[in-house]
Formats: structure tokens, sequence, C-alpha cells
């Protein structure tokens, strides 16, 4: 197993990855308030985070991959006013959405989703244990946790205080908290919102208080691989951090935390109030997964990322780059050393990047190398660059290769018509050609190397 180098925002450096219970890997990812639509920017970071999942487990890692589901929360109760509903049945609904969702962009890594409701005992037992540690103070609305009571608190992000671009919503505020930061943990019952009658008083769960809990009961109280996107590290994952290790007396929660960058549109970051929102389910319409999935891991997954049609049509055609080399693999052909070689190589080198902090655009770099050298050699791609071209699907999932290695000789033949035309600079029957072809659902690309072409997909 060669080591991976893993960036850990604990730490502020990039650093070997070692799970404490190695090849075992307990790997967590914050996941989503099942209020509204999932948007792109979540596409992102589950994409990044689907394949950190899968690379850990090609590198002979066993993962296993918790996500947790918001379904108890101000901005459910919020949402089910203005419909004229309950709160559960928002949930469900948007729960529902949000895994058709990660099915559509073909996130398939996730092993548990754990409701929060379905972890209350968990969550009150939590809370306890912070009250009879010292680390909780109850008012007329509930339990919040005090701040003063755990030193190390700012640990994570290098400090205490809010800033723009975090993600603030639930904030808690209340005049006579004793910190300005002390955040809830069980909120008191109102009227018209979901509660629980418990040992803390009839109420339901402060929204950090539900990731610690739901980690605990499958991982314990320290665990592996904590991930979420860059706005939440402060306050969410802070006071995470804060409230498990309290509770429990055992540092760290995680030893590893990575954060992926945002989606960013037009410069900003993509909100409902900024007004520059789009589902998952609107970019669906507007594009294939693959090429989705493709925009996400061409970028680095610490990077922030500008979405627009001409990031998709970039990704489009780069993914159809490599779908139309596979289509030039012969399998049946017998690769000499030399080419054998060079697939080999390419995949080693791929992984090397890869081991360097999941570096996914630097691989597809070298992927690209291959292939460019492939096509100045006289020698037909064989069974090593099938290989080759399926190990790196199996990790992006970003490829349409079925038929992929089946040329369609009339094709062959029609593209060959059209160079010998265009060279005879016949370019109206050149184009003439190119039509012909493009009602088939075949795309050309003319480049140094040659004309490729393939067929487009849904």
């Amino acid at each position: 197993m060669m080591p991976i180098k893993v960036h850990n925002t604990l730490t502020g450096r990039t650093e070997e990855f070692r799970p404490e219970r190695e090849p075992e890997v307990r790997m967590f990812v914050c996941g989503p308030t099942v209020y509204g639509p999932s948007h792109v920017g979540h596409a992102k970071t589950y994409t990044q985070f689907d394949f950190i999942a899968r690379y850990l487990e090609a590198s002979g890692y066993t993962v296993t991959y918790l996500q947790n589901v918001t379904d108890v929360d101000d901005k459910i109760i919020r949402r089910a006013r203005e419909e004229g509903t309950r709160p559960e049945e928002i949930a469900d609904l948007f729960e529902k959405q949000y895994l058709e969702d990660m099915a559509a962009l073909g996130n398939t890594r996730v092993d548990v989703h754990a409701r929060a409701h379905d972890h209350i005992d968990a969550i009150v037992d939590q809370i306890k244990r912070l009250i009879e540690r010292g680390h909780a103070y109850r008012l007329d609305d509930g339990w919040y946790f005090d701040l003063a009571s755990f030193p190390a608190y700012g640990k994570l992000s290098g400090r205490t205080d809010l800033r723009p671009e975090d993600s603030v919503s639930r904030i808690d505020d209340h005049a006579t908290k004793r910190n300005p930061g002390d955040f809830a943990l069980w909120k008191g019952r109102k009227d018209g919102e979901p509660f629980w009658e418990t040992e803390l008083g009839p109420g339901r769960p402060g929204w950090h208080i539900e990731d610690t809990a739901i980690t605990e009961t499958f991982f314990g109280p320290s665990y592996d691989l904590h991930g979420g996107a860059v706005d939440l590290v402060f306050p969410h994952h802070e006071a995470e951090v804060a409230q498990m290790e309290a509770a429990s007396g055992i540092e760290p929660l995680a030893r590893y935390w990575m954060h992926t960058g945002l989606l960013r549109v037009d410069g900003d970051k993509m909100s409902k109030s900024a007004g520059n929102f789009l589902t998952i389910r609107d970019a669906l319409s507007r594009t294939d997964f693959r090429t989705l999935r493709y925009a996400f891991l061409s970028q680095h997954y610490r990077s922030s990322m500008e979405l627009s049609d001409s990031t998709l049509e970039q990704a489009r055609g780069a993914r159809r780059r490599i779908e139309n080399f596979a289509r030039t693999i012969d399998p049946a052909h017998t690769d000499s050393p030399a080419n054998a070689a060079r697939a080999t190589d390419t995949w080693k080198e791929m992984r090397e990047r890869l081991d360097d902090d999941f570096d996914t655009p630097g691989a597809l770099a070298v992927l690209f190398q291959y292939i460019r050298e492939q096509n100045r050699t006289e020698e037909p791609a064989g069974p090593s660059a099938l290989r080759l071209i399926e190990n790196v699907d199996n990790l992006f999932g970003a490829f349409e290769l079925t038929g992929a290695v089946q040329p369609d000789s009339a094709v062959e033949d029609l593209v060959k018509e059209r160079d010998r035309m265009r060279a005879e600079k016949r370019f109206a029957e050149a184009d003439a050609i190119r039509d012909r072809l493009t009602e088939q659902g075949i795309t050309l690309e003319d480049s140094s190397d040659g004309t490729r072409w393939w067929r487009d997909t849904p």
C-alpha cells in the first residue's frame, strides 16, 4: 500500500495518511439539510468526496463512508410553514430528492445515511455528558455549549470569530448567553415545532450536536477522516470538535480534516440569497452527469471553481477526447513491450499524482500526455490502453465507454473521405459529410493529430 498524502485542515500541513485501524478508514462527510432542492455546490463537494472514497478503496483501504441527514432544523420548520405542511413531509420529500440526485450524479460510495431524528437518544446522552462535565448551561429556551469551558476552541480554524465567508445560518442568539459564540445544544419546545420529551425537557436538537452524536454512534469518539465544504470549518466543524472532545475527553475528534473549495458563479459563492442558485436537477437538464462529474473532478478538490456554460463545454470536450481515444483501442492487438510499458508507466504516474492529496487535475494531465504520445505512434492502442482507461473510469466515473472498442467501419470510411476532400480543398463536400455525420449523432474533432470522432451520448 503506497502512502497517500492529505492536506489536513487541523494542522495546516500535508501529511501522510495513516488511519488508526489501517487498512480500515472511517470517513464522515457532513450531509444535507433537507429543506429544499440540493444545488450544484453540494454536487461538487459530494462528487469530490465520492472520488476520494473510491481512490482510498482502490489503494487498498476498506472504507466506511457515513453521511448525516439533517431532517430536524429551523430551515425545515420555516419551509413547512411557508408551504402549509408538516416539517416531516418537507424533510422526507427533499431527502428523497437528494438521494435521487446523488444517484443521478453517479455518487454511489456512501454506506450509511443517518437521519438526525433517528438519533435523538444519542444526542440527549451526549448533551447530558457535556452538562455533567461543566460544558453546558441552561437558559429559558434550551441548553447551550459554554465556549469558555473549552480553551481549545478555534484549533481547527485558527480563530473564534465569524467572517463573511462562513456558513452563518443557525447562529443562536440569546441576550443572556455567557459568550457571544455559545451555540444551542438543545432547543426548548415551541408551538408548532417538532419536539421530543427527554430528560433535557421537551425540545429538539441544535444543528451541531447531531453530527457528533451520529459519528460517535457509528465510529466512537475519535475516527479517521471528516470532510465537508470549506464554509463549514467555522463555526460548524469547530463546534463539532468542541462538543465531542469536551464530552469524551478524547482527542482528536477526527485525525484528518478535508475541505472542498466553494463553487462560484460570476465570482460569488452560490446561494439562494444571491440569486445565483442552480439546483442539481437544473444542471442535469442542461448537461449530462458525466460532463458535470468531469467538470468537478478536473479541478483540485480544495480549489474554488467557477461553473458556467463555458466550463461545462470545456469539460464535455475534454471528456469526449478521452472517450474518442478509447474508441481507437483494438483489444485484439498484441501490445509491443513499448506500448505496454507506456500504459503501465502512465497509470503509475497518475497514481503518484493522486497519492499527493488527490491531485485529479495533475492525474488527468498525465493521461492526456499519454494519449498524445500514443496517437503519434504507428502502433494501435491495445489491451494495455484499455486497462488504463477502464482503471481511470473506475475512479472518475465520468466516461461513456460502452462500445468504445467497437469501431464503426462505415463512419471511419466517411471520416477518411472527408479528410481527403479537405486536403484537396473541396470544403463544401467535406462540410456535407460532417453534416451527414452530425445527423447520425457523430461529432468530429480536427486536430494536428488527425480527425477523431465519437457518438454523442445523453
